[in-house]
């Protein structure tokens, strides 16, 4: 049965093309959603096996299932917009679509996190008899039995009842459709992972970001085209938001080429893998797995100035990482966020465009050279911050010297960027 739903939105479509100098290919990206970026374990695409070496060309169209078993999986959506599945859970692609993007929840759990909406732009989930409509960007997650916002806003429907489901509300999938609280100490390997998976995207985005803002712009117009791009250092697409600077609900950041310079980062461990894949992450027993006592490199990654993520592997619930954060953010607020050559970044807010950004750093420019001055190199470091320049970040790269890792100098990258937005 071909299930959909006609929700109405209007959105102006494309391709993305992106051509690495290092390589003899050139990748052309759909700009459908569906690109099945991250696999981890067992995963099938209509009972076929899928393997990483073949992500970058594989996509869920209309009808399509993807099914995981001891793994999980990342599926982008509309740009800004990742799905996640957890173990044992299976999703069906109904209509791949940057207008109305819809799929169905067929069993075990999954999560969609959307740190933007393209505009005009709709999202619709059908999970066993419900229909669920995002309305704010936030991270929402679904069971065969009930739906979660734990952050943003969705429009819940249930047979003839309907309800709006705010931040940190759950409900059941049943006649009542009665909304209650979250239990946010309740263990979550998949919440968990997907924390981990958003520091890897909002890396991704900062190296490429980075590599356009150096290549004069990356072909975009006024940097306002936004898009998913091949990042073969990461071995994942990544987004670029074009105009704007957006924050993950887990705290981590998403700026454009125009802002990245202004984007306040830190050094946070990679443990081992190719492509920045292999995520450590806790087990479904509750007992939080240890990281490894060596890494291989570290990335840079933004996070949000006023609400600042973290990486870590034993904070296995909303509550454990919520406390987490806190700790963190009472420590950045000690000793200052920088930018990655160490000057002191704005505080943007959620979306905020780069004309108005310039407005902003006009003003503050004096400021924050003066406070930047005031922090030693000592102090930065010891607050897990990295000391590398935006200016020696590509695309490109191999293990060990990829884009957005601190060790990288000028000109070490596999590769540089060049392409356009159609």
């Amino acid at each position: 049965m071909n299930r959909e739903w006609h929700l109405p939105a209007k959105v102006l479509t494309g391709m993305c093309t992106l051509a690495l100098s290092a390589f003899s290919q050139t990748y052309t990206v759909s700009a459908k959603p569906g690109a099945l970026n991250f696999i981890q374990g067992a995963v099938s695409l209509n009972g076929d096996p899928v393997w990483r070496a073949n992500l970058k060309t594989t996509f869920l169209n209309a009808s399509d299932v993807l099914s995981v078993e001891d793994g999980k999986a990342e599926v982008l959506l509309t740009p800004g917009v990742f799905l996640r599945l957890g173990d044992h859970s299976q999703v069906r692609m109904i209509k791949p679509s940057l207008v109305e993007t819809q799929l169905e929840v067929v069993s075990g759990e999954s999560m969609i996190e959307v740190d933007d909406f393209v505009p005009g732009s709709s999202i619709a989930v059908m999970d066993h008899g419900s229909v669920t409509t995002l309305t704010k960007a936030g991270l929402f997650r679904f069971t065969e039995h009930s739906i979660a916002a734990l952050d943003g806003k969705a429009d819940v429907a249930f047979g003839n009842r309907k309800l709006t489901l705010n931040k940190n509300r759950e409900v059941q999938i049943d006649d009542t459709l009665k909304a209650g609280k979250v239990d946010l100490n309740q263990p979550d390997e998949l919440y968990a992972w997907s924390n981990t998976r958003a520091q890897y995207n909002a890396a991704a985005t900062y190296a490429g970001s980075t590599a356009a803002y150096n290549s004069g712009g990356y072909g975009f117009s006024s940097y306002s085209s936004p898009g998913w791009y091949w990042a073969s250092g990461f071995n994942s697409y990544m987004w670029l938001p074009g105009n704007g600077a957006f924050y993950s609900p887990f705290g981590w950041g998403f700026y454009g080429p125009g802002l990245v310079a202004y984007a306040p980062v830190m050094g946070v461990p990679y443990y081992g893998g190719y492509g920045y894949g292999s995520s450590y992450y806790p087990v479904t027993t509750g007992k939080p797995v240890k990281a490894p006592a060596t890494t291989a490199a570290q990335l840079t990654v933004p996070v949000n100035p006023n609400n600042v993520g973290v990486s870590s592997f034993t904070a296995v619930s909303p509550a454990a990482l919520n406390s987490a954060r806190i700790q963190m953010q009472n420590y950045t607020n000690f000793y200052g966020l920088h930018t990655a050559n160490g000057s002191t970044p704005a505080m943007l807010r959620n979306g905020t465009s780069f004309s108005s950004m310039q407005a902003a750093s006009h003003a503050a420019a004096a400021s924050a050279r003066e406070v930047a001055a005031s922090h030693s190199a000592g102090a930065a470091s010891s607050a897990g911050f990295t000391s590398a320049s935006p200016s020696t970040a590509s695309l490109g790269g191999s293990r060990g010297s990829s884009s957005g890792m601190s060790s990288m100098s000028r000109g070490s990258s596999a590769g540089s960027v060049s392409g356009h937005a159609k």
